[in-house]
């Protein structure tokens, strides 16, 4: 064969190609035939996947077969878990508010509690309720009526020697809040205010009457006086136990309950249910051991001998007396709710030198 009749045969090559160039073109058109087919049926399964059909029917993967371990998912379980006990209590409008209103001491309550209901601050509950608690949150009592003030600040009652500026100045407040608080009603142009209208003075605060007083003093021969003057208190004689200056917690409950250490409120109250063991926080001699006045109810003062002394209020029983020298974690009576008290729990204070400290300073 010469070389011109050479050009006009196909190889093999090429033969091959064209053929694998007609599959193609044959699987091609295969597929985009089979893709127009059933897009419709896509169409409707995609439908109602979103419309929530129900899928419980369809085959799944049997994961044993495939030797897969799945976590156990358990909707009760997990709605139970974050279940919330809803609290009567705190069903009060924290709204804006001009004009004062009143609330009933409920069992269970604390000024703190209180404070948060209302949206105030601890010190302006007990400014505007001296005459009923004397600045102490722990002279609360179930049935008492609280006056609630309007918003953070104090109220005054005016006089006739009173001027916006001084009573400004008195309360370390702005004389401008006085003057455009709404509920205060004054007019503006020629603020003129009788005597005896009760004025809000937003931001104002005073000092809080704090009690301090030695729980024991000792005498020029060392022996010890009891600060106290009650059924409670006892003549001591010697010096007694001395604490190490390190405290354990009172209470198997290591919770507050109520009213915390601040203002108004010189110890913190420890949930303690009632009837439950209470324990020396540390070594010493018990200065006073039964019921006080003002509020105190059943109540246990143990001086530790080296300027620290602890407090223990509202107990159901006792169980020492005073004079006796008890060491760290002795039972020395049980939880109850004595006194001034809206529910069982502990009022503990840890004191040096007679004034009270932080017991989240010292407890562990």
């Amino acid at each position: 064969m010469n070389q011109k009749d050479s050009r006009k045969t196909p190889s093999r090559l090429g033969r091959f190609s064209g053929a694998i160039a007609w599959v193609l073109a044959a699987a091609c058109c295969a597929g985009l035939i089979s893709f127009l087919f059933w897009q419709p049926e896509i169409a409707r399964s995609m439908a109602q996947y979103q419309r929530g059909v129900d899928v419980s029917a369809l085959p799944t993967a049997d994961p044993a077969a495939q030797n897969v371990s799945l976590p156990v998912f358990s909707p009760a379980e997990e709605a139970e878990g974050l279940a919330r006990v809803s609290d009567p209590n705190t069903e009060i409008s924290n709204e804006f508010r001009t004009a004062l209103t009143t609330y009933t001491v409920q069992n269970g309550d604390s000024v703190w509690g209180i404070s948060e209901k209302f949206g105030l601050s601890v010190e302006s509950v007990l400014y505007a309720n001296y005459d009923v608690l004397q600045d102490q949150s722990d002279n609360l009592m179930p049935g008492q009526v609280l006056t609630i003030p309007p918003t953070n600040g104090i109220l005054h009652t005016w006089r006739s020697r009173d001027s916006l500026s001084s009573v400004a100045s008195r309360y370390g407040a702005d004389m401008k809040e006085i003057l455009l608080f709404v509920g205060n009603k004054l007019d503006l142009s020629n603020p003129q205010i009788e005597p005896g209208t009760v004025v809000m003075v937003p931001g104002g605060n005073r000092e809080l009457v704090n009690i301090t007083f030695a729980a024991a003093t000792t005498d020029e021969s060392g022996n010890l006086i009891s600060g106290f003057n009650g059924p409670g208190a006892c003549a001591l004689s010697g010096a007694g136990l001395m604490g190490n200056g390190y405290f354990i917690w009172p209470s198997a409950v290591h919770t507050v309950s109520g009213n915390n250490f601040g203002p108004g409120h010189n110890g913190i109250d420890i949930g303690a249910g009632m009837g439950s063991p209470l324990f020396a926080a540390d070594s010493g001699t018990v200065v006073y051991a039964g019921w006080l006045e003002p509020g105190y109810g059943n109540f246990v003062v143990i001086d530790h001998g080296n300027g620290f002394s602890t407090w223990y209020e509202h107990l159901d029983s006792i169980h020492v007396r005073c004079g006796d020298n008890v060491f760290q974690g002795s039972v020395i009576g049980l939880a109850g709710s004595t006194g001034n008290s809206t529910g069982a729990h502990l009022h503990f204070e840890i004191r040096y030198a007679g004034m009270p400290v932080n017991p989240w300073d010292y407890l562990p």
